[in-house]
């Protein structure tokens, strides 16, 4: 396997809840009903301020299903696995409240500048040797600069600094042992190599498409961190976790399954990011990939993320 590598300059608010071991405590349908009430409660939260997932009510749906086969226990488990969903997305929801759609999302991408901006000629690169990089998003080129406007500020959605942890934890310089972390300067060069043709390299933003819609780096894909969960529910996200998760390993990221699991020696390499350093939700995936056998060495993380990405100046577009 070909391991790429350029020069070097969780807590994530994680889904999974214990289901409640048999032996030690036997569910009732009463003790299941109140999951299942509690779960709904936090998905009407969520969904009053805009951040209910698309998959809570699912959830929920299949666990008041369970009633009826008297699998309580699981119920339980179901339920509050949807409770902690609706709970991160009225979270989420709230932390972007007020936040519009920022005006930097259009600079560099050919549309009208943004106001304010100064001659394109002037000097701001983005490093002493690197002016530009032209990079391919969404089969349209995209020219990658600093921008030009000497009265420019962080979008809104980046100017907090208190973020409730959990979920919003700062994360570790390193995600898994064997994973580079990189900086801006890193990725650049692979969304360069994979503009050039280099079919091996996926820049991959892990957020979810709320986030992804305000602006993410030119040439990444939106992959959002819950296809990757893994926790054996069927119906989280299609028509069960595992093939919604085996159409990103297959489809996205070049794996192929076989009889006896999973091969990735043509595994891309992957770029992962999510919102910067308070954000675990692309840590989270890394170590989904390595607990599946992913490579480490085919995956890097960009750990500053889009905070870092905008308060450097870089070109920012839609999905």
């Amino acid at each position: 396997m070909k391991k790429r590598s350029f020069p070097l300059g969780f807590v994530a608010a994680t889904l999974m809840v214990a289901l409640p071991a048999t032996n030690a405590w036997s569910a009732t349908r009463a003790d299941a009903e109140a999951a299942i009430a509690a779960a709904d409660e936090a998905r009407k939260q969520a969904a009053s301020v805009g951040g209910e997932w698309r998959d809570t009510g699912k959830m929920i749906k299949k666990a008041t299903g369970l009633l009826d086969t008297k699998e309580y226990t699981k119920a339980i488990g179901i339920a509050n696995k949807a409770k902690k969903q609706g709970e991160l997305g009225y979270e989420q929801a709230m932390s972007q409240k007020d936040v519009g759609m920022p005006d930097y999302i259009i600079a560099g991408s050919g549309k009208e500048p943004v106001a304010g901006a100064v001659d394109a000629s002037a000097a701001n690169k983005i490093a002493a040797d690197l002016d530009s990089v032209e990079v391919m998003h969404n089969g349209e080129k995209v020219v990658v600069m600093r921008g030009h406007d000497n009265s420019a500020t962080l979008p809104e959605e980046f100017l907090k600094t208190d973020r409730g942890c959990p979920p919003f934890c700062i994360q570790p310089i390193v995600a898994a042992e064997g994973v580079d972390t990189v900086g801006e300067l890193e990725v650049l060069a692979y969304l360069k190599e994979s503009a050039g043709g280099d079919a091996s390299i996926l820049v991959v933003d892990s957020r979810t498409p709320d986030w992804a819609m305000r602006g993410t780096i030119p040439g990444s894909v939106n992959v959002p961190w819950d296809q990757l969960q893994q926790d054996g529910m069927a119906g989280m996200f299609g028509d069960s976790g595992e093939s919604q998760l085996d159409k990103v390993l297959v489809e996205h990221f070049g794996a192929t399954k076989g009889e006896t699991g999973w091969d990735f020696a043509s595994a891309k390499t992957l770029v992962l990011f999510c919102n910067g350093i308070w954000c675990g939700q692309s840590a989270s995936n890394i170590a989904t990939l390595i607990g599946m056998g992913y490579p480490a060495d085919n995956l890097k993380w960009y750990r500053g993320g889009m905070q870092d990405w905008v308060s450097a100046g870089l070109t920012t577009v839609k999905p």
